[in-house]
């Protein structure tokens, strides 16, 4: 399970202990700034893995597609929380929460104030 933190600044994505090791990373710090938009979308889209586990639906780590970078933790293509990024290291990240709507509207609360 996925744990979310809104910070002052900042959005901090820890994983969980299976979740780091299928995806060798516990933790993305997303400074609000660097975050250009936020939606909850299916994902079918074929990505090229880089590192981290793909089995079927499930998906675990870096990702790459038409020079775009993906971070990745979902075991499911249905209504994932997307975040596009600029100036950070992944371009989008995708993640599958268990009440999407419960990190959906207070991230779009607070991004009103950072995006222009």
């Amino acid at each position: 399970m996925k744990t979310i933190l809104f910070e002052e600044d900042q959005l901090i994505i820890s994983l969980s202990s299976l979740e780091t090791i299928l995806g060798l990373k516990h933790t993305i710090e997303v400074p609000y700034s660097n975050i250009k938009d936020v939606s909850i979308e299916d994902t079918h889209q074929f990505l090229w893995k880089m590192y981290g586990t793909h089995l079927g639906a499930s998906k675990y780590g870096y990702f790459k597609k038409d020079g775009v970078n993906y971070f990745v933790a979902s075991s499911t293509n249905k209504g994932n929380l997307v975040l596009t990024l600029n100036n950070h290291k992944y371009d989008k990240i995708i993640l599958e929460l268990d009440h999407v709507d419960d990190v959906f509207q207070p991230l779009q609360n607070i991004l009103s104030t950072y995006i222009k």
